[in-house]
């Protein structure tokens, strides 16, 4: 019996549901890696339109966000995150122009313009990129289809707005395609603004700065006849004032623009040839005056910006083919980036002094390039039992040129810095073995082995001065890179059943990864004032350095259909980490343990649900960045949507219905001084509150 791997789940893990798909212009979160679900559903209409793709992620089993601000949700699958999560847009492996993940790769598509968000559950096949040591997510945008017939010409579209309360938010978004057999022509824009969130609705208490401005424009042209398709797509990110509470600045611009060329052969026979080439552009300006007050440490502003680009571009190009009792794919992919960063600053040295005009060169032409192969087969083995075997080689190349600044503290370290090679070389190969056994037709197990592998980010390696460049990681804490780092080495093992009737389904995972060579601050010599301390300041800066470290946990999603009209979803994910050599102690920003349930009411053309989401209190913290604990919470979410005629869908929702204070341990701490707060009741070093009671509502109409 084929096995169930590929199955598109649009019925994702504790989400407002409805029964009419096709006339539903809505996002799809497709789980790869999951059974079959009963009946097939939708996503209702909720606020994560107002913001990033990074959203949606909260309802994937094992999936999480790391909230740093309004526009800047940075993935989490399984306690791992950053670039250890391999995303794609359209095929193309972003690369962020910020250095501390401002611009994160699910920020630059808005969720309104978004058509698929896919997450491999479990072990990542190699065939789904490069260094997915923590998982492989992949973003499909809008683009409309062909007509199926020589004499049709289909028109396709939808438009859409919505109000948020907690923030006085709102989107609209326009998409539309004109196409006949062979040719195709799509364009979608989007607009989303909002200010300041309250996290105390009743007292209108902010988090400030928590405003957001973006706007997006995607176009493109595609062509096919005879088994072969050739398709031109352009990527448009227009991101202006935008907060990030959770980091020293904040975004005063976001200008990036991708371009996409794919060209597909269907050769006949179940030979197939799949290509793939992008190339970026993307300009980044930061600041801490724009949105926030600066801070005073000499009696005057200390003035902060940041200028960043990132240039490159990549290639995935794959063969697959009828192997024995099943299909072999192999392919060659790769990319290469150039980054830039470089920091101004206007302040006093000491007090009543006049402030003095300061640069940094933050990083200077820091070149990265990615060259792998991969082999993969999928097939029958025996009556009922289906293998998945894979390897990727892959070659990492990373090097800087010298630095300069004009700060008389920091030059010793750029003369250290510049006195050492900065080429680096980093090859290896991840290998990956998935057995999937049918017991029944309603029964599936699987188990899985894997080495996946990561070489060194560009900012754990040349970061050569204290700072808190370091890919978002929000602790407070000032890092130091490492040009002696070694690869990680992580060796994943996963047990999952996938249970599916009718009615009911119910499918848990357990996985451990150890890993080798885990990089991770540790305490360094050098001594600095930060924001988050274990003593008094000053305190010991943190550099990168490879450690031990074990990763566990389980997930599982079930429901139960009791009616045609009313059905409950739920889920369960709990994730723990530990440093395996040295001192003893946690990893840092790992979820509690946390659920989700719902309950959906569907009746002609009429959807409610209500939700509960629930986080336990997280008391594994770790200890060599001072990260604080957490209590646990509960949110209560009540959504609604009605359509009215075919097409045109009404949305409206209350969030966080008893309007109660929530601290998320994947959030942030508070950055901004005492004059930004300005009396709201957050202060430096805080959790950020998340936010309070919201009243939502969208409309949107498809053709």
């Amino acid at each position: 019996m084929k096995t169930k791997l590929n199955m598109a789940v649009a019925a994702a893990l504790a989400l407002p549901l409805v029964g009419h798909a096709e006339t539903e212009q809505l996002t799809t979160i497709v789980v790869e890696g999951s059974g079959s679900r009963p009946g097939t559903f939708a996503l209702a209409p909720d606020s994560s339109g107002f913001k990033d793709t990074a959203a949606l992620l909260e309802r994937v089993p094992g999936a999480n966000v790391n909230r740093n601000g309004p526009l800047t949700g940075i993935p989490q699958y399984r306690g791992m995150f950053g670039n250890r999560v391999n995303v794609e847009i359209d095929g193309a492996n972003i690369k962020e122009a910020g250095p501390n993940s401002m611009d994160t790769a699910l920020s630059h598509i808005p969720a309104v313009l978004t058509e698929s968000l896919t997450v491999y559950r479990g072990i990542a096949p190699v065939s789904s990129g490069i260094d997915t040591i923590g998982g492989t997510m992949k973003v499909k945008t809008k683009k409309g289809h062909f007509a199926e017939t020589e004499d049709d010409i289909v028109s396709e579209g939808a438009v859409s707005s919505g109000f948020s309360s907690i923030d006085k938010g709102y989107f609209v978004s326009g998409f539309t395609s004109l196409a006949n057999e062979n040719h195709k022509l799509h364009v979608g824009v989007s607009k989303e603004e909002g200010n300041d969130y309250r996290y105390k609705e009743r007292e209108g208490k902010k988090v400030i700065p928590t405003e957001y401005d973006r706007r997006g424009l995607i176009a493109g042209y595609s062509y096919q006849r005879n088994g072969h398709e050739l398709s031109f797509n352009y990527t448009d990110n227009d991101t202006r004032n935008t907060g990030s509470p959770a980091l020293p600045m904040d975004i005063v611009y976001i200008k990036s623009h991708i371009y996409n060329l794919d060209y597909n052969w269907d050769l006949g026979q179940g030979y197939e040839l799949k290509t793939k080439f992008f190339y970026q552009n993307s300009d980044h300006l930061m600041d801490n005056n724009t949105l926030r007050v600066p801070s005073k440490p000499n009696g005057s502003d200390r003035l902060m910006d940041n200028t960043t680009n990132v240039q490159g571009g990549g290639w995935d190009i794959a063969l697959s083919m009828p192997l024995l009792s099943g299909d072999f794919t192999t392919g060659f992919t790769g990319d290469t980036s150039r980054h830039k960063s470089n920091i101004h600053m206007n302040a006093a040295m000491a007090p009543g002094a006049m402030p003095m005009d300061m640069y940094t060169q933050n990083f200077n032409d820091v070149e990265r390039s990615r060259y792998s192969f991969f082999g993969e087969w999928k097939g029958e083995v025996a009556n009922k039992l289906n293998a998945e075997l894979g390897a990727r080689l892959t070659y990492t190349n990373s090097d800087a040129g010298d630095v300069s600044t004009t700060m008389m503290p920091l030059k010793p370290f750029a003369n250290d810095f510049n006195s050492k090679g900065h080429n680096k070389d980093f090859v290896d190969v991840d290998l990956t073995a998935i057995l999937r056994y049918v017991m029944r037709d309603d029964l599936d197990f699987e188990l899985g082995f894997a080495r996946k592998n990561r070489a060194p980010s560009y900012q754990e390696l040349y970061l050569w001065s204290p700072a808190e460049a370091t890919s978002g990681l929000a602790d407070g804490r000032s890092y130091l890179g490492n040009l002696e780092l070694d690869m990680e080495h992580a060796y994943q093992f996963e047990f999952g059943m996938d249970w599916h009737t009718d009615e009911a389904y119910l499918a848990p995972r357990a996985f451990v990864h150890y890993v080798n060579d885990y990089i991770q601050g540790t305490p360094s010599s050098v001594m600095r004032t930060q924001t988050s301390c274990p003593t008094s300041n000053p305190c010991p800066v943190l550099q990168f350095e490879n450690i031990e470290a074990l990763l566990y946990g389980i997930d599982l999603e079930l429901g139960y259909i009791f009616t045609d009209w009313v059905r409950f979803d739920a889920g369960l994910n709990y994730v723990g980490g530990n440093r395996l050599d040295g001192p003893e102690g946690n990893l840092y920003r790992i979820a509690p343990l946390n659920g989700r349930m719902q309950l959906t009411f569907n009746y002609s053309g009429f959807t409610t649900s209500i939700e509960g989401i629930l986080y336990a209190e997280q008391k594994n913290v770790a200890s060599y960045n001072n990260e604080q604990s957490t209590p646990g919470y509960e949110i209560m979410n009540l959504r609604a949507s009605y359509e009215a005629f075919d097409g045109f869908t009404f949305g409206t929702g209350i969030e966080n219905v008893l309007d109660s204070t929530n601290l998320n341990h994947l959030g942030g701490y508070y950055r901004p001084n005492a004059a930004t707060d300005a009396g709201n009741g957050v202060t430096t070093g805080d959790r950020i509150p998340m936010q309070g009671r919201n009243y939502y509502a969208t409309v949107s109409y498809q053709w």
